[in-house]
């Protein structure tokens, strides 16, 4: 059993620096010997999906973690008290495979054999909810990335102190959602009755979530919307015809699509062109990555996008610009959502274990939970980083509209929504059928 270590150290020779990839069931040739001994880094556990249903995900926060990590180290590293010097970080990469099981052994690895320091990523909810136990077992901080299902962070049964969540919950999502679709898109197509809401999402944590959520907000802001028709599929479905027939015959005027990028690029493309469904999808923020827009094509035109982080929707923010231009210059391919938070994480690390002084797991959770830094890639009410006390932050989300380039043949970007991001009006597809009371 061994795992792919990513690592960037100090060399000793000319004072530059070097990284290079091993394959290994231990960290012990991770180390860099000095006549002092042998130089001691900082382990940093990247949690990620690089193979199964949501691979592309997965490599999108590989990618962001390698990046973060030989910034930080050709910067110096991390200073650290109780060492008197400057820390190397070294990534050290678990795939979970998009299962919860091969997550559990991906993170105990980590754990037992690695002897990580810190835990970062995490995307799934049904997958980060099985693989966080063993950090929670044994007290390593676990930075989540990627799983937006708050049970992550609220779960009753053990003790979450040692996680955090630094991406959007499900009460996120759905909350711009569904404002946006009362205060845009009903005065547009439904101006004398209750705008139509159909949510087809994936039977998870997640999913549900998602599901739950909106029904909340609809509740809790008084918001002019009914829920028609709610549709569940399996993670890795690639089939809805039968639930997008069943939706269609509820006449909604929108529908919420809750799912990873392969089945939210497919559910959209056979809504609009088998069943029919001359309407406005709305997909979540993970699928904000070049592999969507790729697989969705000319379907994705007029559709929607809930993010947090836009790489394709012009200029919003100079560090996301510059984030995006250090990305393409390492990769040679756009930055994903995933990749984004996964990013700042590391960043938060860093200065957390700056703050604590130690590499002590206690110590070092504790200073995660006291963070206050300027927001990152990921913009925050507020304009500061810091969890509350769920372990949540309280992130900045908006809504994108996509129109095809049939010169380019590739989708542009726009945030429609709300008003202190807007780059541009929403507008309905030609085609746009409203739904009926």
């Amino acid at each position: 059993m061994t795992l792919i270590a990513i690592v960037v150290i100090a060399a000793i020779a000319g004072g530059g620096y070097y990284y290079y990839q091993s394959s290994r069931s231990t960290t012990a040739s991770a180390t860099t010997s000095t006549s002092a001994g042998p130089l001691r880094t900082i382990k940093i556990g990247l949690v990620a999906s690089l193979t199964g249903t949501a691979s592309d995900v997965g490599t999108d926060m590989q990618r962001a973690s390698i990046l973060a990590v030989e910034e930080i180290n050709s910067d110096g590293g991390v200073y650290v008290k109780a060492f008197n010097s400057k820390l190397m970080l070294e990534l050290i990469q678990g795939d979970d495979k998009t299962n919860p099981q091969e997550g559990v052994t991906a993170v105990t690895r980590m754990i037992l054999e690695d002897n990580v320091d810190v835990l970062v990523g995490g995307f799934s909810s049904s997958v980060t909810y099985a693989s966080e136990v063993p950090a929670i077992e044994n007290k390593v901080p676990f930075i989540v990335t990627g799983a937006s299902s708050s049970v992550v962070t609220r779960r009753t049964d053990m003790n979450t102190s040692y996680i955090f969540h630094y991406c959007s919950i499900t009460d996120d999502y759905s909350e711009v959602i569904v404002k946006f679709f009362a205060e845009t898109m009903k005065p547009m197509v439904a101006p004398d009755r209750n705008f139509r809401l159909a949510i087809l999402y994936q039977d998870s944590p997640y999913g549900k979530g998602c599901y739950d959520s909106s029904e909340k907000f609809i509740k809790a802001l008084n918001l002019p919307i009914d829920i028609v028709a709610g549709e569940t599929f399996k993670m890795g479905d690639m089939d809805f015809h039968t639930q997008l027939t069943k939706i269609k015959a509820a006449k909604p005027d929108a529908i919420y699509h809750a799912g990873f990028v392969a089945d939210t690029s497919t559910a959209i493309k056979q809504g609009l062109t088998d069943v029919g469904l001359n309407t406005v999808f709305v997909g979540v923020e993970c699928n904000d990555d070049p592999n969507f827009y790729s697989l969705v094509g000319e379907w994705g035109d007029y559709q929607l996008i809930e993010s947090k982080f836009a790489p394709f929707a012009g200029h919003y923010m100079d560090a996301v610009d510059n984030y995006i231009e250090a990305y393409k210059n390492r990769w040679n391919i756009m930055p994903g959502m995933m990749g984004a938070d996964t990013y700042d994480a590391i960043y938060m690390i860093k200065a957390a274990i700056a703050n604590a002084g130690a590499l002590d797991k206690a110590e070092v959770r504790n200073a995660i939970e006291k963070i206050e830094l300027p927001q990152m890639l990921i913009p925050m009410k507020g304009g500061v980083v810091k969890f509350d006390e769920n372990h949540e932050i309280d992130p900045i989300c908006f809504i994108e509209q996509m129109h095809f380039d049939a010169n380019t043949k590739t989708l542009k970007l726009s945030i429609i929504y709300p008003d202190t991001m807007k780059q541009q009006e929403f507008v309905l597809p030609p085609n746009y059928e409203s739904g009926e009371a």
